[in-house]
């Protein structure tokens, strides 16, 4: 197993890792006493590959997209002289709406539009 998956099985099992400085740091905050056969290989990979993981977790986390109006299939843009505005029409709720405003429809939906 990779280092890396060896720290997102952790995280998976109820690990969590912090870093401080060029020292790593993981405690276990799961509900259950974890299972000492499959966790103690993965900690000896992590500690193997310290400079892989420290690296990797290091690295800022990406950040979530929200949806808006202008994602949601419910939203017509305006065809005005400036269409780049932002203003258009929710379909479903029929009324105007900005662009940049939370999208009308959720995951119970199932209208997600495709990125």
């Amino acid at each position: 197993m990779t280092p890396i998956g060896a720290v997102r099985k952790l995280t998976d099992l109820g690990y969590r890792f912090e870093l401080a400085g060029d020292r790593l740091r993981y405690r276990y905050e799961g509900p259950d006493t974890p299972d000492p056969g499959t966790v103690r290989p993965l900690l000896a990979t992590v500690r193997e590959h310290k400079p892989d993981v420290l690296a990797y977790l290091s690295k800022p986390a990406p950040r979530e997209r929200v949806l808006t109006c202008a994602d949601c299939p419910h939203f017509e843009a305006n065809q005005g002289p400036n269409p780049r505005e932002g203003w258009g029409r929710c379909l479903r709720r029929k009324k105007g709406r900005f662009g940049c405003a939370t999208a009308c429809h959720s995951e119970i939906y199932g209208h997600r539009k495709q990125v």
